[in-house]
């Protein structure tokens, strides 16, 4: 997976700009690095497929952010945003991604304990 080739699939799916990407520029290093840690050998076409799913939950991550610290809005260039409306369009986004791409890689985050032995 290509970091620059996800870098420009999150400028599309974000609506960002390159100077306010650079700011999240660790977070998308480290959801590339969740990807590759969970793919093996694929096609060409799928990677193209996997770098575009992790713009996508780059995103979803970044829009997350907002939430935690309570910010209702902020300004992107001459962009009024509204975090609530981004974070919800990225969940939306994200888990069709994720649905997209459940043929490569399984990305379910859920967590569950089967049993336990003492």
């Amino acid at each position: 997976m290509q970091l620059k080739e996800i870098i420009e699939r999150f400028k599309l799916v974000s609506g960002f700009e390159m100077k306010d990407v650079s700011r999240y520029l660790p977070i998308i290093a480290d959801c590339k690095e969740f990807f590759e840690a969970r793919i093996g050998a694929c096609e060409k076409s799928d990677l193209h497929r996997l770098e575009h799913a992790c713009a996508v939950y780059a995103f979803y991550r970044v829009s997350q952010l907002g939430r935690l610290d309570d910010l209702r809005s902020f300004k992107v260039g001459d962009v009024q945003m509204n975090v609530e409306a981004i974070g919800e369009s990225a969940e939306k986004l994200w888990k069709t991604e994720r649905e997209n791409i459940s043929d490569l890689v399984d990305i379910s985050g859920d967590f569950a304990f089967r049993s336990v032995r003492v």
